[in-house]
């Protein structure tokens, strides 16, 4: 009897988890306001991963619901993360290093690979030796060891789980424990991306613009019963779903180009957004080009 009572809470409770990560929608509506740091949100959110390497600046234009318009010009989209991270990856690199002398002879223990930029991490996952978009790798929050007897380097053995069991011992996360994809040479600051969100909620930023791709494949296995994989990005999503629903969004389907917007110019090496809450649309350039949207806000589907 009590078997068959848990049944349906275990079923009420995941559904919940599948409905909190379902898609988010912009739904159209004008906008009385916009902020300054919301141009950054809205200029993420197209899902581009475009390079922004050779961008100067980012040119921010608003026309007020009165008409006026105003002009902000910044040079990155958010503060450098390791200002905000700093005592989390300091703390990180001292666990990560301690590790090193509880690796014990014949074994030697060393890292090959630490903090990476977009570009590597991009470029790992496209070959398939990653599943994420963003990593902690990115932000300086992860390592990868290897381990070597007398010279020669282990992939695999019962000294990766010793060399886990002694990380989670100091309060660091072993990729080992993945599922579907097991890196015991992994380690990480914390247990999964939405942790990392729950407590940095500015970071979300650098995930936004992969929110689609997140969503692909967490739905893809979800179809085919292996949603057992996707539980990360199951999280992640509910994560980002919290932290962006109700703010202000471009709808996903580009409109015509506006009469009013006649006089947009684009700048070399710079890109612009620009929100006419007057008419009720946004311009978000993309490469040289750009499209107009619909001013909305973001709603559970």
């Amino acid at each position: 009897m009590i078997l068959i009572g848990l049944f349906p809470l275990f079923w009420f409770f995941f559904g919940l988890y599948e409905q909190d990560a379902e898609h988010r929608v912009c739904e159209p509506m004008s906008l009385n306001s916009l902020d300054w740091e919301e141009f950054k949100w809205l200029y993420k959110q197209q899902d581009s991963t475009y390079s922004a390497d050779s961008v100067a600046s980012y040119v921010f234009i608003r026309v007020n619901p009165d008409g006026t318009r105003e002009t902000q010009e910044i040079e990155q989209l958010h503060q450098p993360w390791t200002e905000l991270l700093q005592s989390e990856i300091d703390s990180f690199e001292l666990k990560r290093d301690s590790l090193i002398k509880r690796i014990h002879y014949p074994y030697r223990l060393r890292y090959t690979s630490t903090t990476r930029n977009k570009k590597q991490q991009l470029a790992l996952q496209k070959r398939g030796f990653s599943k994420s978009f963003i990593s902690f790798h990115n932000f300086g929050l992860a390592a990868d060891g290897a381990i070597a007897r007398k010279g020669r380097h282990l992939r695999r053995g019962a000294i990766y789980d010793q060399y886990g069991v002694k990380a989670k011992e100091i309060g660091l996360f072993w990729g080992g424990d993945f599922v579907g994809f097991p890196d015991p040479g992994h380690i990480q600051a914390f247990y999964n991306s939405a942790k990392l969100l729950q407590k940095y909620p500015d970071l979300a930023l650098e995930y936004e613009p992969f929110k689609n791709a997140y969503e692909r494949n967490y739905f893809s296995k979800l179809d085919i019963g292996k949603e057992e994989l996707v539980e990360d990005s199951r999280d992640l999503l509910i994560e980002m779903n919290k932290l962006r629903e109700n703010k202000p969004c471009a709808c996903s389907q580009a409109i015509p180009f506006p009469s009013s917007a006649a006089d947009l110019q684009l700048k070399p090496n710079a890109i612009t957004v620009l929100a006419n809450l007057k008419e009720k649309y946004i311009f978000i350039q993309k490469g040289s080009f750009g499209y107009f949207y619909t001013t909305g806000r973001w709603k559970l589907n």
